[in-house]
């Protein structure tokens, strides 16, 4: 398989990581969703599980959303550790990189 996110050819595994930024009458959620490799995984659920850890508590219906999207990033990061690191891509770089050095871009 290769990654959706990064196209390296690895295993990979389904997630879905959620992202929760709370104000006081309203949310901005954030998701990805799809076949990612153990890099991709990592990278993604830092990012999104400590914004949300610090930024998500801030509303009435974020106070509650919140813990349910941390309990999730925490268990799909962890159930995705025994994947294999991805080997890099034959032409390197991500997906948009490569389809613009191919566009001549």
């Amino acid at each position: 398989m290769y990654c959706e996110a990064c196209g390296a050819i690895s295993e990979t595994k389904y997630v879905e990581l959620y992202q929760n930024i709370g104000a006081l009458v309203m949310r901005f959620g954030k998701s990805i969703k799809g076949q990612l490799c153990r890099g991709c995984i990592g990278r993604y659920f830092w990012e999104m599980t400590l914004i949300t850890l610090f930024f998500g508590w801030w509303g009435i219906i974020s106070f509650i959303l919140t813990p349910i999207f941390l309990i999730n990033n925490v268990w799909r990061f962890a159930s995705s550790r025994s994947l294999p690191a991805p080997e890099p891509h034959p032409m390197g770089g991500t997906v948009d990189e490569r389809l613009a050095r191919l566009r001549g871009e």
